[in-house]
Protein backbone atom coordinates (compact mmCIF):
# COMPACT_ATOMS: atom_id res chain seq x y z
CA UNK A 1 0.00 0.00 0.00
CA UNK A 2 1.01 3.46 -0.99
CA UNK A 3 -0.31 6.69 1.24
CA UNK A 4 1.48 9.62 0.59
CA UNK A 5 3.56 11.13 2.88
CA UNK A 6 2.12 14.74 5.17
CA UNK A 7 3.33 17.57 6.11
CA UNK A 8 3.09 19.51 9.67
CA UNK A 9 1.43 22.52 8.40
CA UNK A 10 -1.59 24.14 10.74
CA UNK A 11 -4.66 21.70 9.81
CA UNK A 12 -6.37 25.10 10.73
CA UNK A 13 -6.09 26.63 7.09
CA UNK A 14 -8.21 23.67 6.19
CA UNK A 15 -11.30 24.38 8.39
CA UNK A 16 -13.45 27.34 6.71
CA UNK A 17 -15.05 30.02 9.00
CA UNK A 18 -12.96 29.86 11.81
CA UNK A 19 -12.12 33.33 12.39
CA UNK A 20 -9.17 33.42 14.39
CA UNK A 21 -5.84 31.44 13.47
CA UNK A 22 -3.88 28.32 15.26
CA UNK A 23 -1.51 30.66 16.80
CA UNK A 24 -3.50 33.42 18.14
CA UNK A 25 -5.74 30.65 19.58
CA UNK A 26 -2.79 29.22 21.54
CA UNK A 27 -1.90 32.38 23.52
CA UNK A 28 -5.28 32.92 24.60
CA UNK A 29 -5.83 29.32 25.96
CA UNK A 30 -5.58 28.76 29.61
CA UNK A 31 -3.37 26.01 31.06
CA UNK A 32 -6.30 24.32 33.47
CA UNK A 33 -7.97 23.13 30.85
CA UNK A 34 -8.53 19.56 30.63
CA UNK A 35 -8.25 17.51 27.44
CA UNK A 36 -11.11 17.42 24.91
CA UNK A 37 -12.41 13.96 24.87
CA UNK A 38 -13.43 12.39 21.02
CA UNK A 39 -15.61 9.39 20.85
CA UNK A 40 -15.32 7.78 17.21
CA UNK A 41 -12.02 7.98 15.33
CA UNK A 42 -13.93 8.04 11.71
CA UNK A 43 -12.75 10.93 9.53
CA UNK A 44 -15.43 13.47 11.47
CA UNK A 45 -12.73 12.59 14.85
CA UNK A 46 -9.63 12.33 13.34
CA UNK A 47 -10.27 16.11 11.88
CA UNK A 48 -11.28 17.48 15.07
CA UNK A 49 -8.48 16.15 16.86
CA UNK A 50 -5.75 17.57 14.50
CA UNK A 51 -7.49 21.10 14.34
CA UNK A 52 -7.73 21.24 18.05
CA UNK A 53 -4.05 20.27 18.44
CA UNK A 54 -3.18 22.55 15.49
CA UNK A 55 -5.26 25.23 17.66
CA UNK A 56 -3.12 24.45 20.97
CA UNK A 57 -5.43 22.22 22.72
CA UNK A 58 -5.41 19.07 24.51
CA UNK A 59 -7.43 16.59 22.71
CA UNK A 60 -7.60 12.62 23.38
CA UNK A 61 -9.87 10.01 20.94
CA UNK A 62 -11.49 6.66 22.15
CA UNK A 63 -11.94 4.39 19.02
CA UNK A 64 -13.62 1.02 19.63
CA UNK A 65 -11.97 -0.88 17.20
CA UNK A 66 -8.42 -1.29 16.07
CA UNK A 67 -8.68 0.53 13.09
CA UNK A 68 -9.31 4.17 12.26
CA UNK A 69 -11.33 5.78 9.50
CA UNK A 70 -15.05 4.67 10.31
CA UNK A 71 -17.06 4.70 7.18
CA UNK A 72 -13.55 4.66 5.33
CA UNK A 73 -12.56 1.10 4.08
CA UNK A 74 -9.75 0.52 1.45
CA UNK A 75 -9.81 -2.90 0.45
CA UNK A 76 -6.36 -4.05 -1.42
CA UNK A 77 -6.45 -8.25 -0.28
CA UNK A 78 -6.83 -10.62 -3.20
CA UNK A 79 -6.57 -7.75 -5.59
CA UNK A 80 -3.76 -7.55 -8.02
CA UNK A 81 -0.86 -5.52 -7.13
CA UNK A 82 -1.98 -1.53 -7.28
CA UNK A 83 -5.63 -1.98 -7.26
CA UNK A 84 -8.10 -1.56 -4.21
CA UNK A 85 -11.99 -1.53 -3.98
CA UNK A 86 -13.13 1.09 -1.97
CA UNK A 87 -16.19 -0.06 0.68
CA UNK A 88 -17.00 3.28 2.22
CA UNK A 89 -15.91 6.89 1.47
CA UNK A 90 -14.60 6.74 -1.95
CA UNK A 91 -16.10 9.87 -4.76
CA UNK A 92 -14.98 13.41 -4.00
CA UNK A 93 -17.00 16.26 -6.15
CA UNK A 94 -15.61 19.24 -7.25
CA UNK A 95 -17.53 21.37 -5.23
CA UNK A 96 -16.24 19.64 -1.85
CA UNK A 97 -13.61 22.06 -0.90
CA UNK A 98 -12.77 20.79 2.25
CA UNK A 99 -11.70 17.66 1.19
CA UNK A 100 -9.58 19.25 -1.63
CA UNK A 101 -8.14 21.52 1.15
CA UNK A 102 -6.97 18.54 3.40
CA UNK A 103 -6.20 16.47 0.67
CA UNK A 104 -3.53 19.29 -0.53
CA UNK A 105 -2.59 19.87 3.25
CA UNK A 106 -1.57 16.04 3.61
CA UNK A 107 -0.25 16.05 0.02
CA UNK A 108 -2.52 13.24 -0.91
CA UNK A 109 -2.94 13.90 -4.95
CA UNK A 110 -6.69 13.53 -6.52
CA UNK A 111 -7.18 11.72 -9.61
CA UNK A 112 -10.25 11.80 -12.22
CA UNK A 113 -12.43 8.88 -13.03
CA UNK A 114 -11.16 7.56 -16.20
CA UNK A 115 -13.58 8.63 -19.64
CA UNK A 116 -12.77 6.19 -22.01
CA UNK A 117 -14.23 7.08 -25.47
CA UNK A 118 -17.22 5.54 -26.80
CA UNK A 119 -20.60 4.32 -25.78
CA UNK A 120 -22.58 4.24 -22.89
CA UNK A 121 -24.45 0.88 -22.15
CA UNK A 122 -28.17 0.59 -20.78
CA UNK A 123 -29.23 -2.84 -19.77
CA UNK A 124 -33.00 -4.00 -20.97
CA UNK A 125 -34.62 -6.92 -20.70
CA UNK A 126 -31.35 -8.96 -21.06
CA UNK A 127 -30.47 -6.48 -24.22
CA UNK A 128 -27.22 -3.86 -24.25
CA UNK A 129 -28.51 -0.94 -25.22
CA UNK A 130 -25.40 1.39 -26.31
CA UNK A 131 -26.28 4.86 -26.87
CA UNK A 132 -24.10 8.08 -26.99
CA UNK A 133 -26.92 10.86 -26.30
CA UNK A 134 -30.22 10.36 -24.93
CA UNK A 135 -31.99 10.52 -27.95
CA UNK A 136 -30.08 7.45 -29.62
CA UNK A 137 -31.77 5.40 -26.86
CA UNK A 138 -34.83 2.94 -28.82
CA UNK A 139 -38.40 3.59 -28.43
CA UNK A 140 -38.88 0.52 -26.45
CA UNK A 141 -37.11 2.33 -23.72
CA UNK A 142 -37.72 5.36 -23.63
CA UNK A 143 -41.84 4.97 -24.49
CA UNK A 144 -44.12 6.84 -22.14
CA UNK A 145 -41.33 9.61 -21.74
CA UNK A 146 -42.59 13.35 -22.25
CA UNK A 147 -40.78 14.87 -24.96
CA UNK A 148 -38.76 17.06 -22.79
CA UNK A 149 -37.54 13.55 -20.60
CA UNK A 150 -35.97 12.31 -23.77
CA UNK A 151 -33.79 14.89 -24.47
CA UNK A 152 -32.52 14.58 -20.91
CA UNK A 153 -29.57 11.78 -19.93
CA UNK A 154 -31.66 8.50 -18.26
CA UNK A 155 -29.62 8.88 -14.93
CA UNK A 156 -29.66 12.24 -14.60
CA UNK A 157 -33.36 12.75 -15.09
CA UNK A 158 -33.96 13.08 -11.30
CA UNK A 159 -31.44 16.19 -11.16
CA UNK A 160 -32.63 17.51 -14.16
CA UNK A 161 -36.21 17.94 -12.94
CA UNK A 162 -34.30 19.06 -9.64
CA UNK A 163 -31.84 22.09 -11.64
CA UNK A 164 -34.95 24.72 -12.54
CA UNK A 165 -37.21 24.12 -9.54
CA UNK A 166 -38.30 26.72 -7.28
CA UNK A 167 -36.84 26.06 -3.59
CA UNK A 168 -38.86 24.24 -1.24
CA UNK A 169 -39.88 25.24 2.72
CA UNK A 170 -38.66 22.64 4.91
CA UNK A 171 -42.13 21.79 6.32
CA UNK A 172 -43.64 20.81 2.28
CA UNK A 173 -45.64 17.48 3.06
CA UNK A 174 -45.02 16.35 0.04
CA UNK A 175 -42.65 13.18 -0.87
CA UNK A 176 -39.41 14.22 -3.21
CA UNK A 177 -41.85 11.22 -5.76
CA UNK A 178 -44.81 13.38 -5.39
CA UNK A 179 -43.54 16.68 -5.63
CA UNK A 180 -41.48 15.33 -8.68
CA UNK A 181 -45.07 14.11 -10.58
CA UNK A 182 -46.35 17.94 -9.06
CA UNK A 183 -43.32 19.08 -12.02
CA UNK A 184 -44.90 16.90 -14.84
CA UNK A 185 -42.36 14.01 -14.16
CA UNK A 186 -44.16 10.99 -16.23
CA UNK A 187 -45.31 7.23 -15.09
CA UNK A 188 -41.64 6.02 -16.86
CA UNK A 189 -39.87 8.68 -15.83
CA UNK A 190 -40.68 7.41 -12.37
CA UNK A 191 -38.71 3.93 -13.35
CA UNK A 192 -35.63 5.60 -14.64
CA UNK A 193 -35.80 8.15 -11.43
CA UNK A 194 -36.46 5.16 -8.94
CA UNK A 195 -33.60 3.59 -10.15
CA UNK A 196 -30.96 6.26 -10.54
CA UNK A 197 -31.80 8.13 -7.23
CA UNK A 198 -29.46 7.30 -4.60
CA UNK A 199 -32.54 8.10 -1.77
CA UNK A 200 -35.95 6.15 -2.49
CA UNK A 201 -38.12 9.24 -3.73
CA UNK A 202 -41.09 7.86 -2.52
CA UNK A 203 -40.02 7.72 1.25
CA UNK A 204 -37.92 11.06 0.92
CA UNK A 205 -38.91 14.68 2.07
CA UNK A 206 -39.50 16.83 -1.07
CA UNK A 207 -37.25 19.32 0.45
CA UNK A 208 -34.62 16.99 1.38
CA UNK A 209 -34.56 15.37 -1.73
CA UNK A 210 -34.10 18.83 -3.38
CA UNK A 211 -31.24 20.10 -1.10
CA UNK A 212 -29.40 16.70 -2.09
CA UNK A 213 -30.13 16.75 -5.64
CA UNK A 214 -28.93 20.19 -6.22
CA UNK A 215 -25.66 19.62 -4.53
CA UNK A 216 -25.08 16.56 -7.06
CA UNK A 217 -25.80 18.12 -9.71
CA UNK A 218 -23.24 20.81 -9.27
CA UNK A 219 -20.57 18.27 -8.11
CA UNK A 220 -18.84 18.36 -11.36
CA UNK A 221 -16.91 15.02 -12.64
CA UNK A 222 -15.75 12.99 -9.13
CA UNK A 223 -12.35 12.37 -8.14
CA UNK A 224 -10.75 10.10 -6.13
CA UNK A 225 -7.80 9.84 -3.47
CA UNK A 226 -4.49 8.70 -5.22
CA UNK A 227 -3.58 5.81 -3.43
CA UNK A 228 -6.70 4.63 -1.54
CA UNK A 229 -9.39 6.49 0.59
CA UNK A 230 -7.78 5.56 3.94
CA UNK A 231 -4.48 7.22 3.40
CA UNK A 232 -6.48 10.62 4.22
CA UNK A 233 -7.76 8.91 7.44
CA UNK A 234 -4.09 7.24 7.72
CA UNK A 235 -2.09 10.28 7.51
CA UNK A 236 -4.23 12.16 10.28
CA UNK A 237 -3.77 9.45 12.47
CA UNK A 238 -0.16 9.67 11.84
CA UNK A 239 0.13 13.05 13.56
CA UNK A 240 -1.63 12.22 16.04
CA UNK A 241 -0.88 8.61 17.56
CA UNK A 242 0.12 9.26 20.59
CA UNK A 243 -3.50 11.15 21.64
CA UNK A 244 -5.32 8.31 20.44
CA UNK A 245 -6.98 4.97 22.10
CA UNK A 246 -7.59 2.42 19.66
CA UNK A 247 -9.50 -0.67 20.99
CA UNK A 248 -11.57 1.55 23.85
CA UNK A 249 -15.24 1.35 23.37
CA UNK A 250 -16.98 3.82 24.81
CA UNK A 251 -20.13 2.31 26.48
CA UNK A 252 -21.74 5.21 28.63
CA UNK A 253 -21.94 9.21 28.67
CA UNK A 254 -22.86 10.36 31.98
CA UNK A 255 -23.64 14.13 31.58
CA UNK A 256 -23.02 16.50 34.05
CA UNK A 257 -24.03 20.62 34.62
CA UNK A 258 -20.55 21.35 33.04
CA UNK A 259 -18.54 17.68 32.47
CA UNK A 260 -19.56 14.49 31.13
CA UNK A 261 -17.43 11.17 32.05
CA UNK A 262 -17.49 8.57 29.66
CA UNK A 263 -17.13 5.13 31.06
CA UNK A 264 -15.27 2.43 28.88
CA UNK A 265 -16.02 -0.92 28.17
CA UNK A 266 -13.31 -2.06 30.77
CA UNK A 267 -15.21 -0.02 33.59
CA UNK A 268 -12.43 3.36 33.17
CA UNK A 269 -13.95 6.69 33.67
CA UNK A 270 -12.80 9.95 31.85
CA UNK A 271 -14.05 13.15 32.73
CA UNK A 272 -14.04 15.93 30.07
CA UNK A 273 -14.91 19.21 30.71
CA UNK A 274 -15.80 19.10 26.94
CA UNK A 275 -16.96 15.65 24.57
CA UNK A 276 -16.82 15.42 20.90
CA UNK A 277 -19.50 12.41 19.91
CA UNK A 278 -17.96 11.68 16.15
CA UNK A 279 -20.35 8.72 15.70
CA UNK A 280 -22.68 8.21 12.84
CA UNK A 281 -26.62 8.36 14.28
CA UNK A 282 -26.95 4.28 14.56
CA UNK A 283 -23.95 3.96 17.05
CA UNK A 284 -25.06 7.60 18.53
CA UNK A 285 -28.37 6.27 19.95
CA UNK A 286 -26.49 2.84 21.06
CA UNK A 287 -24.93 4.43 24.07
CA UNK A 288 -26.25 4.62 27.02
CA UNK A 289 -26.73 8.05 28.27
CA UNK A 290 -27.18 9.20 32.15
CA UNK A 291 -29.30 10.34 33.87
CA UNK A 292 -31.12 9.98 30.24
CA UNK A 293 -30.55 10.50 26.24
CA UNK A 294 -30.27 14.36 25.24
CA UNK A 295 -33.37 15.89 24.45
CA UNK A 296 -32.04 16.54 20.91
CA UNK A 297 -31.39 13.45 19.74
CA UNK A 298 -34.32 12.17 20.98
CA UNK A 299 -36.14 14.24 18.89
CA UNK A 300 -34.31 14.39 15.77
CA UNK A 301 -33.47 10.93 15.89
CA UNK A 302 -36.68 10.13 15.47
CA UNK A 303 -36.62 12.11 12.73
CA UNK A 304 -34.56 10.71 10.87
CA UNK A 305 -34.05 7.68 8.70
CA UNK A 306 -30.76 5.71 8.18
CA UNK A 307 -30.84 3.86 4.57
CA UNK A 308 -27.61 1.38 3.69
CA UNK A 309 -26.31 0.42 0.72
CA UNK A 310 -24.23 -3.08 -0.47
CA UNK A 311 -20.92 -2.31 -2.72
CA UNK A 312 -19.86 -4.76 -4.35
CA UNK A 313 -16.53 -5.00 -6.63
CA UNK A 314 -15.00 -7.35 -8.99
CA UNK A 315 -11.90 -7.59 -11.41
CA UNK A 316 -12.26 -6.84 -14.85
CA UNK A 317 -9.76 -6.68 -17.75
CA UNK A 318 -10.21 -3.33 -18.56
CA UNK A 319 -8.98 -3.53 -22.24
CA UNK A 320 -11.88 -5.54 -22.98
CA UNK A 321 -14.24 -2.84 -22.19
CA UNK A 322 -12.36 -0.38 -24.15
CA UNK A 323 -12.64 -3.30 -26.59
CA UNK A 324 -16.12 -2.75 -26.68
CA UNK A 325 -16.47 0.33 -27.07
CA UNK A 326 -17.36 1.32 -23.23
CA UNK A 327 -17.07 3.94 -21.07
CA UNK A 328 -16.70 3.43 -17.55
CA UNK A 329 -20.45 3.24 -16.76
CA UNK A 330 -22.73 0.34 -17.70
CA UNK A 331 -26.57 1.23 -16.22
CA UNK A 332 -30.00 -0.41 -16.29
CA UNK A 333 -33.09 -0.59 -13.81
CA UNK A 334 -32.19 -3.61 -11.93
CA UNK A 335 -28.90 -4.28 -10.16
CA UNK A 336 -26.41 -3.07 -10.87
CA UNK A 337 -27.85 0.42 -11.47
CA UNK A 338 -24.30 1.95 -12.36
CA UNK A 339 -21.13 0.10 -12.35
CA UNK A 340 -18.03 1.99 -12.77
CA UNK A 341 -14.19 1.57 -13.01
CA UNK A 342 -11.39 3.13 -10.42
CA UNK A 343 -8.81 4.47 -12.35
CA UNK A 344 -5.77 2.15 -11.77
CA UNK A 345 -4.69 -0.17 -13.97
CA UNK A 346 -2.12 -3.11 -12.76
CA UNK A 347 0.59 -3.62 -14.63
CA UNK A 348 -1.86 -6.37 -16.40
CA UNK A 349 -4.44 -4.25 -17.37
CA UNK A 350 -6.83 -5.28 -14.91
CA UNK A 351 -8.97 -2.83 -13.09
CA UNK A 352 -12.03 -3.07 -10.16
CA UNK A 353 -15.60 -2.91 -11.28
CA UNK A 354 -17.73 -1.43 -8.63
CA UNK A 355 -21.19 -1.45 -8.05
CA UNK A 356 -23.74 -0.46 -5.32
CA UNK A 357 -26.90 -2.10 -4.35
CA UNK A 358 -29.50 0.29 -2.61
CA UNK A 359 -33.24 0.73 -1.45
CA UNK A 360 -35.21 -2.83 -2.51
CA UNK A 361 -31.70 -4.25 -4.52
CA UNK A 362 -30.45 -4.98 -1.13
CA UNK A 363 -31.97 -7.98 -0.52
CA UNK A 364 -30.94 -9.50 -3.40
CA UNK A 365 -27.57 -9.03 -2.67
CA UNK A 366 -27.86 -10.26 1.05
CA UNK A 367 -29.06 -13.02 0.05
CA UNK A 368 -26.23 -13.70 -2.67
CA UNK A 369 -23.56 -12.77 -0.34
CA UNK A 370 -25.46 -15.65 2.83
CA UNK A 371 -24.70 -18.12 -0.30
CA UNK A 372 -21.07 -17.62 -0.62
CA UNK A 373 -18.87 -15.28 -2.94
CA UNK A 374 -19.64 -17.81 -6.22
CA UNK A 375 -23.19 -16.75 -6.32
CA UNK A 376 -22.15 -13.33 -5.98
CA UNK A 377 -19.58 -13.97 -8.64
CA UNK A 378 -22.64 -15.83 -11.04
CA UNK A 379 -24.98 -12.99 -10.58
CA UNK A 380 -23.05 -10.39 -11.85
CA UNK A 381 -21.84 -12.84 -14.43
CA UNK A 382 -25.60 -13.24 -15.41
CA UNK A 383 -26.40 -9.23 -15.19
CA UNK A 384 -23.28 -8.56 -16.86
CA UNK A 385 -22.75 -11.13 -20.14
CA UNK A 386 -20.78 -8.84 -21.88
CA UNK A 387 -17.79 -9.07 -19.13
CA UNK A 388 -16.14 -12.06 -20.08
CA UNK A 389 -13.37 -11.13 -17.91
CA UNK A 390 -15.15 -10.76 -15.11
CA UNK A 391 -12.89 -12.03 -11.64
CA UNK A 392 -13.89 -14.76 -9.73
CA UNK A 393 -13.16 -13.37 -6.66
CA UNK A 394 -16.18 -10.74 -5.97
CA UNK A 395 -16.41 -8.86 -3.49
CA UNK A 396 -19.48 -7.38 -1.42
CA UNK A 397 -19.24 -4.80 1.89
CA UNK A 398 -22.25 -4.45 4.25
CA UNK A 399 -22.36 -1.67 5.99
CA UNK A 400 -25.62 -3.04 7.96
CA UNK A 401 -23.74 -6.39 9.25
CA UNK A 402 -20.24 -4.02 9.55
CA UNK A 403 -21.04 -0.82 11.24
CA UNK A 404 -17.15 0.16 10.50
CA UNK A 405 -17.48 0.63 7.27
CA UNK A 406 -19.58 3.09 4.99
CA UNK A 407 -22.43 2.29 2.36
CA UNK A 408 -25.02 4.33 5.30
CA UNK A 409 -26.42 7.65 5.09
CA UNK A 410 -29.60 9.43 7.16
CA UNK A 411 -32.61 11.20 5.10
CA UNK A 412 -35.06 12.95 6.24
CA UNK A 413 -38.40 11.06 5.64
CA UNK A 414 -41.94 12.39 3.88
CA UNK A 415 -43.88 14.39 6.59
CA UNK A 416 -40.32 15.71 8.70
CA UNK A 417 -39.14 19.31 8.50
CA UNK A 418 -35.70 18.51 8.46
CA UNK A 419 -34.32 21.12 10.98
CA UNK A 420 -30.70 20.24 11.75
CA UNK A 421 -29.45 18.64 14.70
CA UNK A 422 -28.39 20.63 18.03
CA UNK A 423 -24.55 20.95 17.95
CA UNK A 424 -24.11 21.07 21.07
CA UNK A 425 -26.00 20.35 24.85
CA UNK A 426 -23.79 21.14 27.75
CA UNK A 427 -20.61 19.52 27.30
CA UNK A 428 -21.34 17.29 24.61
CA UNK A 429 -20.78 18.52 20.95
CA UNK A 430 -21.61 16.52 18.16
CA UNK A 431 -19.42 15.89 14.74
CA UNK A 432 -20.04 13.50 12.09
CA UNK A 433 -21.41 13.52 8.16
CA UNK A 434 -24.95 12.35 8.79
CA UNK A 435 -25.33 15.91 10.87
CA UNK A 436 -24.03 18.04 7.93
CA UNK A 437 -25.38 19.04 4.69
CA UNK A 438 -23.77 16.36 2.73
CA UNK A 439 -24.62 13.01 4.49
CA UNK A 440 -22.26 9.96 3.78
CA UNK A 441 -19.65 12.46 2.13
CA UNK A 442 -16.10 12.66 3.57
CA UNK A 443 -17.07 16.75 2.52
CA UNK A 444 -20.03 16.05 5.37
CA UNK A 445 -17.46 14.73 8.30
CA UNK A 446 -15.26 18.03 7.34
CA UNK A 447 -18.13 20.22 7.45
CA UNK A 448 -19.25 19.08 10.69
CA UNK A 449 -15.51 18.71 12.42
CA UNK A 450 -15.27 22.64 11.34
CA UNK A 451 -18.78 23.08 13.16
CA UNK A 452 -17.80 21.04 16.12
CA UNK A 453 -14.11 22.79 16.58
CA UNK A 454 -15.85 26.41 16.22
CA UNK A 455 -18.30 25.02 18.79
CA UNK A 456 -15.66 23.98 21.06
CA UNK A 457 -13.44 27.12 20.72
CA UNK A 458 -16.33 29.26 20.82
CA UNK A 459 -16.88 28.24 25.02
CA UNK A 460 -13.89 27.69 26.21
CA UNK A 461 -12.90 29.17 29.10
Amino acid sequence: MKCWSSSRRDFLKTIAGLAVSGTALARTRRPLERPVLIVGGGLAGLAVLDALKAAGRQAVLFEASPRLGGRILTIRDGLEPGLRAEAGGEQIMRIHQRVHRLASDLRIPLIDYPFLEGDLVFRYHGRMLRFRLPSDLPAALTDGLSPWEKTRWPHRLHLAYTENADPLADDDPRSALQWLRDLGLSRRGEAFVRAFAAIDPEQTSAAYFQRIARREAAGGNSQVLAGGSDCLSEALAARHAQSIRRNTPIKTVVIGANTATLLDAAGVAHVADQVVLALPLGPLLELDYRPGQPRWLSRWGAARVVAHELKVHGQVDARELAALGIRQHIMGFEFPRMTWLLPERSANGKAVLSATAVNQEIPLLQAARFRGVQDMDRLLRQQLPLLRSLAVKTRGEDWEHNPLIGGAYTYAPTGSRGAPPVLREGPLVLAGSDYSDYSGWMEGALQSAEAAVSEILRYSP
